[in-house]
C-alpha cells in the first residue's frame, strides 16, 4: 500500500483516539471543577466528546499535512515519529491556546485543565500509534 494512504489511515486513528481520550477528560474535568455536580450532568461527558470530535480536524489535518510533508522529504522510521511528535506538541498547544482565549472563557476553572487535556490527549494518541508510524516507510 502507498506510504501516504497508510499516513491518512494512521491519521483517522490517531484523530479517533485523541478526540474520544479528549473528550472523556475535557467532560470529566468540566463536570468536576465547573458544575459540581457529577451525577446530574451526564449529558456534558457526552457533549464534550461530540465537540472533541468536530474541532480537532483542523488541527489533526494540519498535523497529517505537515506529515506528509516530511514523508516527502524521506523521513522515515524513529525520525519521522519525532517530528510527528513535535508537530503534534506544537499544534495542540496552539488549539489549548485557542481554546482557553475563546470557547475556554465559558468555563472558569476548568479552562487550563482542558488546555492541558487537549495536549495530553494528542500526544498520548500519537504515542499509541508510533509502531505503525515507525514502521510507516
Amino acid at each position: 500500500m502507498n506510504k501516504y494512504i497508510k499516513t491518512t489511515l494512521i491519521f483517522i486513528g490517531i484523530w479517533f483516539t485523541a478526540s474520544l481520550l479528549n473528550g472523556v477528560l475535557s467532560g470529566l474535568s468540566i463536570v468536576m471543577l465547573d458544575t459540581g455536580r457529577e451525577f446530574e450532568n451526564a449529558g456534558i461527558l457526552a457533549m464534550t466528546i461530540v465537540f472533541s470530535f468536530v474541532f480537532s480536524v483542523p488541527m489533526v489535518g494540519l498535523v497529517w499535512f505537515i506529515t506528509l510533508i516530511g514523508q516527502g522529504a524521506d523521513m522515515k522510521g524513529n525520525a519521522l515519529l519525532q517530528f510527528v511528535l513535535g508537530t503534534a506538541l506544537f499544534c495542540s498547544a496552539a488549539g489549548g491556546l485557542i481554546f482557553m482565549y475563546t470557547l475556554g472563557t465559558e468555563f472558569k476553572a476548568a479552562r487550563f485543565v482542558i488546555a492541558l487535556c487537549i495536549i495530553v490527549s494528542a500526544l498520548s494518541s500519537v504515542l499509541f500509534f508510533r509502531k505503525q508510524i515507525k514502521a510507516n516507510e
